[in-house]
């Protein structure tokens, strides 16, 4: 406890000095294990994107880089925390599209890019639409005649209120015309267990939760959100191929609190660039079905704040 007020009051002190002695204090970071946050439970793409990051960063940080799942809330429980956090670049979080654009707009929750300084964008993935190897459904059409045929009846499985895997779900009924069932869950790997389970009909995941289940003929996957097919799913069609105008892709960045020091941001940046280039963090990516699609801070900001406003008419239009 002692050290850690002496190291606040440090970190304090050096902020509120600025010039050198900031300068110093940023060179010396980090001088303990740093926090990755995610807004999610366990088992999710966030979650093995999470811990894939955290098994390189040690060479390029210096220190560890320590995974602490803070899921509830659609991600606001997690966000939140790392908003409030001391700026010093020692709380950090792989944020996502669904707690820190769709929730925050609907939710008008204080977890978009005004609370948080853009560190890097990791990759970005698009949803798969999924359900259980013995459901009755072989194909997309299929599962949407039901859907009309039974309105309401259909249990869909959601990654969170308003998340990732919501939205999707909300754009395709509204193209459809269709009811369902709309069930919440804390992420992506507690929305895969309850398709697996037999508590859902469907979800919408995403390809580091999905593969494994596919692989092990568990999961038959439906439709993707891109505009093109995905690289590992060459027989499964997107959206619009099955005749629904509905594109979507999740990002995840590593985003800190406002008011982190740049010196320490820069510093974050780099050994995250770094983390991005090593081979074995691109061979666990590939695993995972995902690409690299990395961002320095400042960039990942403006195309988050272009989302921003792109996802707000998005959202306009399902909630109509």
């Amino acid at each position: 406890m002692r050290a850690m007020r002496i190291m606040t009051l440090a970190l304090a002190a050096a902020l509120a000095a600025g010039g050198p002695a900031l300068t110093a204090w940023a060179q010396e970071f980090p001088t303990k294990p740093i926090e990755l946050v995610l807004p999610f439970g366990p088992g999710g793409s966030h979650d093995l994107t999470a811990r894939a990051l955290a098994s390189v960063a040690h060479q390029y940080l210096g220190q560890p880089l320590l995974v602490v799942l803070k899921p509830g809330g659609g991600g606001a429980v997690g966000s939140q925390y790392v908003a409030r956090a001391k700026p010093d670049g020692y709380t950090i979080m792989l944020g996502g599209s669904g707690p820190n654009t769709i929730f925050a707009l609907v939710q008008k929750a204080p977890t978009g890019p005004d609370q948080f300084a853009s560190v890097a964008r990791i990759n970005y993935s698009p949803g798969v639409f999924a359900v259980r190897a013995e459901a009755p459904w072989k194909t997309l059409r299929e599962a949407v005649d039901w859907m009309r045929k039974n309105p309401g009846k259909f249990n869909f499985a959601n990654t969170g209120p308003w998340g990732a895997g919501d939205l999707p779900m909300r754009m395709l009924a509204k193209a459809a015309g269709v009811d369902y069932n709309n069930i919440p869950h804390d992420g992506g790997g507690p929305a895969l267990l309850a398709v697996l389970g037999g508590h859902a009909d469907a979800a919408f995941l995403f390809t580091a939760q999905l593969l494994p289940q596919l692989g092990a003929g568990k999961m038959r996957a439906l439709a993707v959100t891109d505009v093109k097919r995905h690289r590992d799913l060459p027989q499964v069609p997107t959206l619009r191929e099955e005749g629904l105008d509905v594109v979507f892709n999740m990002w995840r960045s590593v985003l800190a609190p406002k008011g982190t020091p740049p010196p320490v941001l820069e510093k974050l940046e780099t050994a995250f660039r770094k983390i991005s280039e090593d081979k074995s963090f691109q061979a666990l990516i590939q695993q995972l079905g995902d690409e690299i699609q990395f961002l320095g801070g400042k960039e990942f900001e403006a195309t988050w704040r272009q989302e921003w406003d792109e996802v707000a008419r998005v959202v306009a239009g399902t909630q109509k």
